[in-house]
């Protein structure tokens, strides 16, 4: 099942299988060359990219949320459920597991289970790192070459095999920024990209929202992470610069 061809800037590559039952994609999404995604049930949020070589099989339902990326060469299994947040760096390499089996249940075998993976928003996933069945808790990383078989905490960083906390070590993975740094940041963000384009003041920055919206602007809100998403060719342009570094969701509008 392909997706609905209303979607604004997919991009999908060359010898690309698409074979699930139920595939839910956003705007923006791009699949490189030579992916395979297969099952029961998958959702990919907007802007988020799926590298070359990747694999997933889903044989229960999967979400992957908006402006995530997953380098190329994953293995992603999600015979268990599978939820990866918003904003999640996946690097080349990786491999996720929900489940182990391999032997006879009939004759004893012992090792056949399925569990949840569950990955929070902004977590980042170092290059061929091993991922069990665990929880990783938002803004928390694992450096590469990782097993990580427990959960990881809130903005903590793990390392090794079997992955450890290492945060007193290497310090935190995200630190705070004020709003007006996150404001001056996003307008030289824009300034670099109206060199190349010509926005006619349809993307603002803004601190808060304003009281009266105008629906031919795109409002970026810093405070919030959120954006007024109109889908313009301009918006569109402009979420695909600043990503992925930069990342922006969309704000529920009445």
């Amino acid at each position: 099942m392909f997706p609905s061809s209303d979607k604004a800037a997919v991009r999908i590559g060359k010898n690309v299988s698409l074979n699930v039952d139920r595939l839910i994609m956003g705007d923006g999404v791009l699949i490189k060359d030579n992916v395979v995604i297969e099952g029961t049930e998958v959702s990919i949020g907007d802007y988020t990219v799926i590298g070359e070589n990747t694999e997933l099989v889903a044989k229960d339902p999967c979400r992957i949320g908006m402006s995530s990326w997953i380098g190329r060469d994953c293995l992603i299994d999600a015979t268990g459920k599978l939820i990866i947040g918003n904003g999640v760096g996946i690097a080349a390499g990786c491999q996720l597991w929900t489940h182990m089996k391999f032997g006879d249940t009939l004759q004893g075998f012992r090792w056949e289970w399925q569990r949840e993976l569950i990955i929070g928003d902004d977590v980042y996933i170092g290059g061929n790192s091993l991922i069990g069945p665990i929880t990783a808790e938002n803004r928390s990383l694992a450096l590469m070459g990782s097993v990580v078989t427990h959960d990881m905490r809130y903005n903590r960083v793990y390392a090794g095999v079997p992955a450890v906390d290492i945060t007193e070590k290497v310090g935190a993975h995200y630190e705070e920024v004020s709003t007006d740094q996150k404001f001056q940041l996003l307008l030289s963000k824009l300034s670099e990209f109206s060199a190349r384009h010509n926005p006619r003041e349809q993307i603002q920055i803004v601190k808060e929202w304003p009281t009266s919206m105008d629906d031919r602007v795109t409002y970026f809100n810093v405070s919030t992470r959120e954006y007024t998403k109109r889908l313009s060719e301009i918006e569109v342009d402009f979420m695909l610069y600043l990503l992925m570094p930069i990342k922006f969701f969309p704000k529920e509008l009445p």
